[in-house]
């Protein structure tokens, strides 16, 4: 093959992807209609059935109420956070009814939805005017740069058309401040933070100056990895806490603690920085050990209630750590309780722990809220014959309770739904007002318990002060809200 012929097969290859990517776009294009579509079909039959019953249109708690149930079931029509469903809705209607010549390139295939993504945010909360002379000026811009350099002609651009002082936009902005949590692999996760600038340029360069501080010819780790550590430390251990300069923080460390071990990789943390990173925690969790890991008998992984699965040797030592054990699923060795059925209405504390165990989070398809600030609901209402046992017994959060209560999405859970050998909470199924049906399964699908002589691998589970994501404390087991009558609650 000559230089010539390879060029030209590349260059077929090069059209083929940009005509790809150019019907990538056009999709884009026509999700947006369509998801502006189900919008306006929200608000328009809610005003539709109020004037088939003589009224002129929906009330504010009928739109609210309609809204909620289509944000919810597009969110599981999608397998989508609805975090993610409302963007999209307020994205879709503004590409649709604001962005004219941002919508016509996105339709041409002119530019990606990123690109458009960009323009939507440089002009939101902009007047008519402003706002049309962005988008005409950024749609045009955005089909020669990429997504990084349109956000930087973006921002200036904003500035120059936005009337309102940078400082009461930015007074607005930090009600928006927060911390996420994100699961990464291998037992790592990532802390995002939203913070005003300036703070987070300071923390920033602050732990850069203790990282830096630490560095030397018998120093193993990166510039990168001790800016984290020095951020575990000063967050998780009191006296590096209080400590101000860099050899103050990790002279916390005793001997045994700073002591590596002979032929340690380099960059990679010692179990002494571990060791201080678990003395400082102040966190409840609870963690999941199989018994022969336990033992020291097997290196099967531990489970992290929160997270999902950590090494032998991590959950080995927050166990060791753990102030008290809650031994589940062996109840004819224990006397757990399981289930009280229609003897009493209050779920009780030990199935209380079982249940926030088993769920980790709101049962409602895609719903991430901790099962601790959530409500203990029963499936089939008390009121109407069901029990409390856990398998009629799941977390919902206080919006998804409120669905239930006041839409017709419907939940069902069972023994048959969850699959042989599983507790009958592990798959809740949930009837949207469409006739689609959405599955939820349980974080942790524990084995249901058996009467069993032998040698047993059951999981106990530890609540734990040593790791790395919280739960609720031993104490707070039986609060909460656990209520099945209808709204406000």
């Amino acid at each position: 093959m000559s230089y010539a012929e390879a060029d030209e097969f590349l260059g077929v290859l090069l059209d083929a992807v940009v005509a790809a990517d150019r019907e990538l776009a056009v999709v884009a294009a026509r999700r947006a209609e369509l998801v502006d579509q189900v919008r306006k079909w929200s608000r328009d039959s809610v005003d539709a059935l109020a004037r088939a019953r003589g009224k002129s249109r929906g009330s504010m708690d009928d739109h609210m109420i309609a809204a909620r149930s289509t944000t919810a079931e597009l969110a599981c029509a999608l397998r989508v956070p609805e975090g993610a469903v409302m963007a999209l809705l307020v994205e879709s209607e503004a590409l649709v009814h604001e962005l004219p010549a941002t919508m016509t390139a996105l339709r041409d295939g002119a530019l990606s939805y990123r690109h458009a993504q960009v323009v939507m945010s440089a002009t939101a909360a902009l007047d008519e005017a402003p706002r049309l002379t962005l988008d005409a000026m950024l749609a045009e811009r955005a089909t020669t740069t990429t997504v990084a350099n349109l956000s930087r002609v973006a921002r200036r651009a904003r500035e120059r058309h936005d009337p309102r002082p940078l400082v009461d936009r930015h007074t607005a902005a930090l009600v928006e401040r927060h911390v996420e949590l994100e699961v990464a692999r291998d037992g790592m996760a990532w802390l995002h933070q939203l913070l005003p600038a300036v703070q987070a340029s300071a923390i920033f360069h602050r732990l850069s100056d203790l990282a830096a501080a630490c560095q030397g010819p018998d120093e193993p780790r990166t510039l990168a990895q001790l800016r984290a550590d020095a951020c575990v430390e000063l967050l998780l251990d009191d006296d590096a806490r209080s400590a101000t300069t860099a050899d103050s923080v990790w002279s916390t460390r005793t001997e045994a603690d700073t002591t590596r071990p002979a032929r340690s990789e380099p960059g990679v943390s010692h179990p002494g920085s571990l060791s201080v990173s678990m003395r400082g925690i102040r966190p409840v969790v609870a963690v999941t050990v199989p018994v022969m890991t336990l033992l020291g008998r097997s290196d099967e992984p531990g489970d992290l209630a929160g997270y999902g699965p950590i090494d032998a040797m991590t959950a080995r030592h927050l166990a060791a750590h753990a102030p008290s054990f809650l031994r589940l699923l062996t109840h004819p060795e224990t006397g757990a309780v399981l289930s009280v059925g229609r003897d009493r209405y209050t779920v009780p504390a030990d199935l209380r722990s079982w249940l926030k165990i088993r769920d980790e989070t709101c049962r409602f398809p895609g719903c991430s809220r901790r099962a601790e600030r959530c409500d203990v609901d029963h499936v089939e209402d008390w009121a109407h014959g069901g029990t409390t046992s856990h398998d009629n017994l799941i977390h919902l959060c206080r919006k998804h309770h409120r669905l239930k209560h006041t839409s017709r999405w419907r939940p069902r859970t069972g023994g048959a739904a969850a699959g042989r050998g599983r507790s009958g909470g592990s798959t809740v199924s949930w009837d949207a007002p469409s006739g689609r049906s959405y599955v939820d399964h349980a974080a942790v699908c524990l084995q249901t318990p058996r009467r069993d002589t032998g040698e047993t691998t059951s999981p106990v589970v530890g609540l734990s002060r040593h790791a790395g994501a919280a739960m609720a404390a031993a104490p707070s087991i039986t609060g909460g809200s656990t209520f099945d009558g209808p709204p406000p609650f």
